[in-house]
């Protein structure tokens, strides 16, 4: 099994308690650490509130159930994108090809170690699937409320945030291009805040946590942390430019400003190039899709460059942001140029005929080989029976990227309860959501 640095410091230890705690039927509210007790479930990156997770946790022994997390979401990676390729017309072997270089990519593998952003980023192709098949179907943007529920619990709101506005973008291209209304987009940010609310379970412990977080007070600087140098475009074409650095561990990457995998936007040489074909019939067919995927591509590629770039500048001047690392804004780039992959590999082998399977293939070799020797010391496993032993040992000295200051702390405080407290409001707030999503969308179906 994977074993490496955020693994083994964070989410096997996570993991094996929320595993433990839903085995006996309860949610790890508050949980003893060697340094007292901690608000587990509000971290949110555990994704306890995550029917995906929290299933594969009960069902299935630990830590093989976290090998099946892993194959679960990939399989819904890859049949989002191919769902959402063919339904931009694409063959079934160009959305195959597409799917691959999406869940292939150095941005989704390069992070094996840190689950919670690989499992909410692989929902996003979902996401955009539902996004397109509402402006032929408007019912169908309710789904998008349970599926931004989904992100959010399956472990990383950083993400799931930058998929939304993935989302939003996407179909404000869209409408522009084809001078089309904005009440669609109204609705789907109605929908998009419904789902936010549907959260409500996960989100108030974690706004509850940050508030009494050493994170809140990090100097807004700190903001750009990892952001992507523009000079790093140059891995487009050669993934390994500027070295590699070992999970967690920033030596031997020679790139300024972050580590390996925070900056890692490759498809892969051969896929990059492919990318690039669509950009002829701009010119002469003015293909509306393929503008939209190169201009969600660009524009995501500059917010990545986060510090780099002036007009991200008024991130510092938000109260409160609690993220960093504007890199992981490359997760909606690289759906993008894995989309146009697929697509210029379908205009190059209209004619193909037989051949094109072929041709798939080798694509794919050429990822592989390039992903062995770029990874050929980066991917760390261990046997199943050493991580079990090691995790049981450790898992109540674990680490976590949200430490509570414990000054912000009233000792006379019961923090497990306010922390339940919060739960239960979110819960209410959650009822509610569902029950407004369920009477508009049955008043919409009654009126078709």
């Amino acid at each position: 099994m994977f074993y490496a640095s955020d693994l083994i410091i964070q989410y096997f230890p996570w993991y094996f308690i929320l595993s433990n705690h839903l085995k006996n039927f309860s949610l790890p509210h508050w949980v003893t650490t060697t340094t007292g007790g901690y608000p587990l479930l509000a971290e949110g990156e555990i994704g306890a509130l995550s029917p995906i997770n929290s299933t594969a946790l009960f069902l299935f022994p630990f830590p093989q159930s976290v090998t099946i997390l892993y194959l679960i979401y990939f399989l819904t990676g890859f049949v989002g994108m191919f769902l959402f390729l063919k339904e931009n017309k694409l063959t079934h072997i160009s959305s195959f090809l597409g799917s691959i270089v999406f869940i292939l990519s150095g941005y989704i593998t390069s992070r094996y170690f840190q689950p919670s952003i690989i499992f909410t980023s692989l929902l996003l192709p979902l996401g955009m699937y539902i996004i397109l098949k509402s402006k032929i179907n408007p019912k169908v943007i309710f789904l998008l409320a349970p599926l931004i529920y989904l992100q959010i619990t399956a472990g990383h709101l950083q993400i799931a945030l930058i998929s939304i506005c993935g989302y939003l973008t996407y179909q404000l291209i869209q409408i522009i291009l084809d001078k089309r209304s904005y009440l669609p987009l109204l609705k789907t940010f109605v929908i998009i805040f419904l789902g936010i609310t549907l959260s409500a379970p996960q989100l108030l412990p974690s706004l509850k946590l940050f508030t009494i977080s050493q994170r809140q007070d990090w100097n807004p600087m700190i903001r750009f942390s990892y952001s992507l140098p523009p000079s790093h475009l140059i891995t487009y074409l050669d993934p390994g430019f500027f070295g590699i650095s070992k999970p967690g561990n920033d030596i031997g990457f020679s790139q300024f400003g972050g580590g390996f995998w925070e900056l890692n936007l490759t498809i892969w040489t051969i896929p990059f190039l492919i990318s690039l074909i669509p950009l002829v019939f701009i010119f002469k067919k003015k293909s509306r899709p393929i503008i939209a995927f190169y201009i969600l591509w660009i524009a995501f590629l500059l917010l990545s460059f986060g510090g780099f770039f002036k007009p991200n500048h008024i991130v510092a001047y938000l109260p409160n942001f609690p993220f960093r690392a504007p890199a992981r804004f490359l997760l909606i780039s690289t759906f993008a140029a894995s989309t146009l992959c697929a697509i210029g590999f379908d205009m190059a082998t209209k004619r193909a005929g037989k051949l094109k399977i072929i041709l798939a293939f080798l694509v794919i070799l050429s990822i592989i080989i390039q992903q062995t020797i770029l990874y050929k010391s980066y991917i760390v496993t261990k046997s199943i029976q050493e991580i079990t032993k090691e995790v049981k040992n450790s898992s109540t000295n674990f680490t976590t990227p949200l430490l509570i200051n414990q000054t912000k702390i009233d000792a006379s405080q019961n923090m497990q309860k306010q922390f339940q407290q919060e739960f239960e409001k979110g819960m209410a707030i959650s009822a509610l959501t569902t029950l407004i999503l369920l009477v508009w969308y049955k008043r919409e179906k009654s009126a078709v």
